[in-house]
């Protein structure tokens, strides 16, 4: 990905992120706070709820993910530094980490496919007082796993082009300001027929057909987004003006999915730290396993385990966040990141739940909460299976394995990756 990312010499940490931010007019320990405060009515509604952020947040919020060309943190622009920001305020409560103002999943394949004009068009409608949301749509009902297959269509016409079609399973799609839509133009050359365009919330033909009731991180909206006949003019199809007739647009889809699978196993590894404290909380305050069978000495040393699982899924999340911020290949890494940290999540909630009972649950409702939020990690940025498929794909084009002990690793570049 051609994104406009700097990352710094020195590893980010926290503390700096957190003063960084607090410049850019972000106080991030008061939105945790807010985010931990009122993340039950969250999952209960599906809403935002108003409190969740102040007024003089909104501005700074709407430009997490935006690059530093366009008004972005300074500090916030690697990968490493975003998947730190997000292991945090998944602690706090992770569906709200996911819903979060900002152009979100679309800013990779915006970066990857877009002109100048283009790019600086789109992140321009972030710079705002209100709050304002981009998705990501390429997901159909009918085609499973793979993207390529997609039914969705894009005509030419004398005025730009006519989308029809359906996309599912797309977060922040319904409350989305402009949604980074992929079609195709010609369904008989595959992935070679795909593009991507820009729709604007209140195009005519474009609508959202409803909200996924989820059992998990329900305000994130996985929602289904229809185009009927819905009219777009010429510029909004996404093209740097240097494309090769066998460039496609499917590699922007992939660029994202690549760029935020390191994020969402960042979320996931904070809900389950989360989950751990609050479990821990509540047994050195003197509660017993739910069960007879186990023992204060079993807690503890479930704890533990819970600990190297997730120190575990941080290493592999970091890795693949720090090789994307120097240029390199990551689908597997990401892949693999992706589906280590929700196995660790499924295994943390359902073990916290074991020990910690009914009674457990009534003292930490978070513990319910993270269990139902675990089991939608699994099918978001493609479902457990899937990953583990094209870790096993990529295993077979590699020349090299990242777990090969074998192969000298790849050389550092001498110079942060950058546009």
């Amino acid at each position: 990905m051609t994104a406009n990312l700097q990352p710094s010499q020195q590893r980010p940490t926290l503390a700096t992120l957190e003063a960084s931010l607090a410049a850019c007019g972000l106080q991030l320990n008061r939105l945790a706070a807010r985010m931990r405060a009122h993340g039950p009515a969250a999952d209960a509604t599906g809403q935002i709820p108003e409190a969740a952020w102040e007024s003089d947040d909104v501005a700074a919020l709407n430009l997490n993910l935006v690059p530093l060309a366009y008004g972005g943190c300074p500090d916030a622009q690697s990968l490493v530094s975003r998947v730190i920001l997000m292991e945090y305020l998944g602690y706090a409560d992770a569906g709200l980490a996911l819903a979060l103002p900002g152009p979100g999943l679309a800013m990779p394949p915006v970066l990857e496919l877009a002109s100048a004009r283009q790019q600086a068009d789109f992140f321009e409608h972030f710079r705002s007082e209100t709050p304002r949301w981009g998705a990501f749509a390429i997901t159909e009902p009918d085609c499973g796993s793979d993207a390529t297959a997609m039914r969705t269509t894009a005509r030419k016409t004398a005025h730009g082009w006519v989308l029809n079609g359906t996309k599912c399973f797309i977060t922040n799609g319904a409350r989305a300001d402009c949604v980074i839509t992929f079609a195709t133009v010609n369904r008989q050359v595959g992935r070679f027929g795909i593009r991507a365009f820009r729709v604007d919330r209140g195009t005519p033909g474009f609508s959202v057909a409803r909200i996924e009731r989820m059992s998990g991180l329900r305000v994130s909206q996985l929602a289904v987004l229809s185009y009927a006949d819905c009219e777009v003019p010429e510029e909004a199809l996404l093209s740097r003006g240097d494309e090769n007739p066998l460039d496609d647009a499917f590699s922007g889809a992939q660029q994202a999915w690549d760029y935020f699978r390191p994020l969402l196993s960042a979320v996931m590894i904070g809900a389950c730290r989360r989950v751990r404290d609050d479990l821990a909380t509540y047994f050195d305050a003197g509660a017993h396993p739910a069960h007879e069978r186990h023992r204060i000495a079993d807690v503890e040393a479930s704890l533990l385990d819970v600990d190297r699982q997730i120190t575990a899924a941080q290493l592999l999340c970091h890795h693949a966040a720090w090789k994307t911020d120097h240029g390199i290949a990551t689908s597997m890494d990401s892949s693999i990141a992706k589906a280590y940290a929700s196995r660790v999540a499924a295994r943390v909630t359902r073990a916290s739940l074991e020990l910690a009972g009914l009674d457990g649950i009534a003292a930490y409702p978070s513990l319910e909460q993270s269990y139902r939020d675990a089991k939608a990690f699994d099918i978001m940025e493609g479902t457990g299976d899937m990953q583990r498929l094209m870790i096993a794909r990529a295993a077979q084009r590699a020349t090299s394995l990242p777990w090969d002990i074998t192969q000298s690793p790849p050389p550092r570049p001498t110079q942060p990756f950058s546009s």
